[in-house]
């Protein structure tokens, strides 16, 4: 069976009505018509899916706030940044939330899996020092990513890089270097991590 993952708002599930939303995850089995599927056969199935997902909820930024197999590294850069930017759209720390369900198990595993001190701190530095990423991303004049996505490995490559241009508050340029990773296993196969 071919695995779809669509995701419902609890506002939809409560009216019965077919809105999509990130937050909650349905689970729906479509028949296939080879039982003998592999694993990669799968995989490439629901990465090539169309998953609905609401979009433009603030400056252009989908409201995406999890990973997910159909997104491409190359749209991973623009929505955390756009997300961090308007931080505190449609909620506070919104960004900061998505920017935590994007890192990497490593990330997490330095704040102990405690979103809550994830945020503190990162708003923490944002306030002490306006050319750290948390205040460039949340605070600064602008933007700007500098070179094309670099797939190591080519187009199945499971890293991806790319250099960012940012311009703090106080007006001091800085360079980042993003990297990608594309999880090889569950949860959230398939999906490009920080």
């Amino acid at each position: 069976p071919v695995i779809l993952l669509a995701a419902t708002s609890p506002d939809s599930r409560a009216s019965g009505a077919s809105q999509y939303s990130p937050l909650y995850l349905k689970v729906e089995r479509y028949g296939y018509e080879n039982d003998e599927v592999s694993d990669e056969d799968l995989f490439e199935e629901l990465a090539n899916k169309n998953i609905p997902r609401e979009t433009e909820t603030f400056d252009g930024c989908d409201s995406v706030k999890e990973p997910s197999p159909s997104l491409k590294p190359e749209e991973i850069v623009p929505l955390i940044m756009r997300a961090l930017q308007n931080n505190n759209e449609p909620e506070k720390d919104a960004g900061l939330k998505t920017a935590w369900e994007f890192s990497t198990d490593t990330t997490k595993w330095v704040f102990k899996n405690n979103v809550t001190d994830f945020i503190e701190s990162c708003h923490e530095t944002a306030d002490l020092f306006p050319t750290s990423f948390y205040g460039v991303s949340m605070n600064g004049r602008s933007w700007e990513l500098e070179t094309e996505l670099n797939r190591v490995g080519g187009d199945n490559g499971w890293i991806a890089t790319q250099v960012m241009k940012t311009i703090s508050s106080d007006g001091r340029m800085r360079r980042w270097q993003w990297e990608m990773r594309k999880n090889k296993r569950p949860p959230c196969l398939g999906c490009w991590k920080v």
